[in-house]
């Protein structure tokens, strides 16, 4: 899981080349591994593609999906039963756009894209038994509390809104942070979400709760961990509330994408921001609405036992049935921003006995001008065969001042181990 056979497949990678945590961006099927990214070239920002073939342990040549209309558009993929890639990308506050490969497992090719949505951001991406697709992504309004929409695309038929999925309690700027995870029957739904909230009365100091949900019926009806009933739109006072900050008490909190385990728990990953700090931990459900969390912060590497660690990243299980987790290390000044910090360095976590303790190992070497961040796994959102680690891909340069900087930013895919 460290660097040392890992592959530059860009540099040309955009301010979130690898963002965000809630978009899929690797899929692995039939001996090959497909990476999505976005980059940032002279022309604009493109949504590009590559291809590992395992048996020649070659890689394709840069293929480009589309454009994106800033550096929040970059690509959420999935795959379907017979080997087709699917990809939703472009948006931000806009309609999205969809499209497919034209033959399967081959990442060479697309339909012509399909736009549908409106105002979106954030795409989370599924494929279910039946060939369905399923994305949720933030719809922002002008002038009512923004949501996370759920749509369906049944095989042959164009995309449906299907509902509002999560609600912010308050009208100005939200954020869901909503990433899905199937279990192990293929037909469950897991949902984790970091709500980003903005109350009038606390405009510069939100409000910042981890929460879930699950789906046993494909989306329609949702539960709390312990079964109890979640009405939609759901809102952070009737998910189960895993854990929640508030801006003026000096704590905030961020969410990594979900994973679910072999044995049918879902796993949660999230940080929590300080002053001048932040710890990370992992949450599972144990029973009646309860969870358990574990603290990563004490299985950092050595030379980084006392940096800080913020949860912009995840967690995800191969076939080994060990949990793997990414997260950022970095040296937290006192009040200052945290995301894309030059001192950015990516950690990996490998769980031992299944979860009872964690092996962390620093991505790369330590570089204090440029950041190594936004780490996102391949996790099983379709028929993805998941190899015995998950690999992952990161993004090694600066944030940009603005969403449309064109960067020369370096995107490195790390092979399981």
């Amino acid at each position: 899981m460290s660097a040392r056979n890992a592959v530059l497949l860009s540099q040309q990678g955009s301010g979130r080349a690898t963002a965000y945590l809630e978009s899929p961006k690797i899929v692995s099927f039939q001996g090959k591994t497909h990476v999505a990214w976005l980059d940032s070239p002279e022309e604009g920002f493109r949504v590009c593609i590559r291809t590992l073939d395992h048996a020649s342990e070659t890689w394709s040549e840069k293929y480009t999906i589309g454009e994106a209309q800033d550096n929040h558009g970059g690509p959420a993929l999935t795959i379907d039963g017979e080997g087709y890639l699917h990809v939703i990308y472009y948006a931000h506050h806009h309609p999205v756009r969809y499209r497919k490969s034209l033959r399967p497992n081959d990442a060479s090719q697309w339909s012509e894209y399909e736009p549908f949505g409106h105002n979106l951001t954030y795409p989370s991406l599924l494929c279910a038994k039946d060939g369905s697709l399923i994305l949720t992504a933030r719809r922002s309004y002008d002038e009512r509390p923004w949501e996370l929409e759920m749509w369906r695309k049944n095989p042959g038929e164009t995309w449906q809104r299907e509902r509002a999925l999560v609600s912010s309690r308050h009208g100005i700027y939200s954020q869901f942070a909503a990433s899905l995870a199937w279990g192990s029957d293929h037909e469950t739904i897991h949902l984790a979400t970091r709500i980003y909230e903005m109350p009038e009365d606390e405009i510069e100091q939100p409000l910042t709760t981890v929460g879930y949900m699950k789906s046993e019926d494909g989306g329609v009806t949702w539960t709390r961990s312990d079964g109890g009933e979640v009405p939609l739109p759901a809102t952070a006072d009737t998910m189960d509330v895993i854990a929640s900050g508030r801006g003026i008490e000096g704590r905030i909190l961020n969410a990594g994408s979900i994973a679910v385990g072999p044995d049918g728990r879902p796993w949660v990953p999230y940080g929590v921001r300080t002053e001048d700090s932040s710890e990370s931990y992992l949450a599972s459900p144990y029973g009646d609405g309860k969870w358990r969390h574990r603290q990563l912060n004490k299985y950092l590497p050595e030379e980084l036992r006392d940096w800080a660690l913020f949860m912009h990243g995840g967690v995800s299980f191969g076939k080994s049935g060990q949990a793997v987790v990414t997260a950022v290390a970095m040296r937290v000044q006192p009040l200052a921003p945290d995301w894309g910090d030059p001192t950015s360095e990516l950690v990996c976590f490998l769980a031992r006995d299944g979860g009872a303790r964690f092996e962390g190992m620093l991505v790369g070497e330590i570089d204090a001008d440029l950041p190594s961040w936004m780490p996102n796994m391949e996790r099983p959102t379709g028929f993805n065969e998941m190899l015995a680690y998950p690999s992952y891909v990161y993004t090694k340069g600066v944030r940009g001042e603005s969403l449309s900087d064109q960067l020369s930013n370096e995107v490195w895919w790390v092979p399981g181990e």
